[in-house]
């Protein structure tokens, strides 16, 4: 049953990253694609392909029938069977990489669907230029206001934004978690995703008492952050908020450790093998408190056997490579549009966007999905889901809090 739910001129070369999933339990000789685009080259490379890998394994799940909710082999609708593969494609982590990713996509290969894009401007861009005219259903992860919006019916947002980490974190802190934080310093990228995000995420920091007195934002491929760094303490805030990508937050990690800063800090902890890594020793990343960061060895009530199976089956697919929150929403939500096609009984992408709009599904967290935003977007387009809080302790990452924050 249905039911609403409330809570560019310069030529890119791309990169073909992975062709056809191939599932000997599924013998539809029909095909259909799960498209994605992400940043495989640069800083960004190791978050967006374990992003992407979400997706794969997601599609895997549902040609071999191991999935909770397909437990028969290939995707059936409406009387027919597919046989799922999957493309992605390298935007650089670019407005016009995005553009040039979403043309391969929907021109060449005849993508329909476009699920786990990591990254604001290549997700605007793509939704803007090419997806939205060609009534492609696209599901990002990008945090600018400007990713979904009234007149983008067919782009939905996959996660929380910093807003919401934000929200949830800081309803963990004031409830005495850290009663002294009264001040913030800031770092952001200067691009679409890092000043598309920082006035959501002062207006939340206000919201619960807490000033941000500095925000410093930096290039994207930035590897000394002294400056920044030294500027933000020199305004005496009792705490840093420092996200980035992997190897951004292990860098600006080591920095502040190397400049003496003993005070509190938030990053996102995607990757988190990335991060230690690059910031060298656990001591610099010891206290820093996660927004992405899972430890499946917690158990209940945080982690789920559902999330067991998926870290299990990612983990043999992938060695060597770490599931965060972020890669489980990815593939949360490859399932949630591969289960609005099944229910849709079309491929017809406004039927299915209709359904995917109008349903909940069972999350790997345990929750029913829900859509929010018709306040502040314009429209319910932003998976409502829990936001973990957890923090580096002796060089691993535990969970400390699991709250669901509403997108109004």
């Amino acid at each position: 049953m249905l039911r609403k739910s409330f809570l560019l001129p310069v030529a890119v070369s791309i990169l073909m990253a992975a062709g056809s999933v191939s599932a000997a339990t599924c013998d539809a000789k029909d095909e259909l694609m799960i498209g994605d685009h992400q940043p495989l080259s640069g800083a960004s490379a190791a978050a967006g392909q374990a992003l992407h890998n979400a997706v794969k394994l997601a599609v895997k799940h549902y040609n071999e029938g191991t999935h909770p909710l397909n437990s028969t082999p290939c995707l059936h609708v409406g009387g027919k069977k597919y046989k799922l593969t999957d493309a992605v494609y390298d935007n650089r982590y670019t407005a016009e990489g995005g553009i040039v990713a979403a043309k391969r996509l929907v021109f060449e290969d005849g993508a329909k669907f476009v699920v786990g894009t990591m990254g604001s401007g290549p997700s605007v861009a793509a939704s803007d230029a090419v997806f939205e005219a060609n009534k492609i259903i696209f599901l990002s992860t990008g945090w600018s206001k400007n990713v979904i919006s009234a007149d983008k019916p067919f782009t939905w947002r996959l996660n929380p934004t910093g807003s919401e980490f934000q929200e949830a974190f800081w309803q963990w802190a004031t409830a005495g978690g850290l009663p002294n934080v009264k001040t913030v310093g800031m770092t952001s990228r200067n691009d679409e995703a890092g000043r598309g995000s920082v006035p959501g995420v002062h207006a939340t920091l206000k919201e619960f008492g807490i000033e941000p007195i500095i925000t410093e934002y930096y290039e994207v491929g930035t590897q000394d952050y002294y400056p920044h760094l030294t500027r933000i303490i020199a305004a005496k805030p009792d705490m840093i908020l420092a996200g980035g990508n992997p190897v951004e937050e292990g860098l600006i990690a080591k920095q502040l450790h190397e400049l003496g800063w003993e005070g509190p800090v938030s990053q996102l902890c995607q990757q988190p093998e990335v991060q230690l890594e690059t910031t060298g020793s656990k001591e610099a990343l010891e206290g820093v408190y996660c927004a992405y960061g899972v430890d499946f060895e917690a158990g209940p009530p945080f982690v789920t056997p559902e999330m067991e199976r998926i870290n299990k089956a990612y983990n043999a697919e992938y060695p060597g490579v770490i599931l965060d929150l972020l890669g489980l929403m990815v593939y949360d939500a490859t399932v949630g549009v591969l289960e609005a096609i099944k229910m849709a009984r079309t491929l017809d992408t406004e039927k299915v966007n209709y359904v995917l709009g109008n349903f909940n599904w069972l999350l790997s967290t345990g929750v029913m999905s829900s859509w929010g935003g018709k306040e502040k977007i314009g429209r319910d387009a932003q998976i409502v889901q829990p936001v973990f809080v957890s923090q580096w302790k002796n060089g691993k990452i535990q969970i400390i809090g699991t709250p669901i924050v509403a997108v109004p």
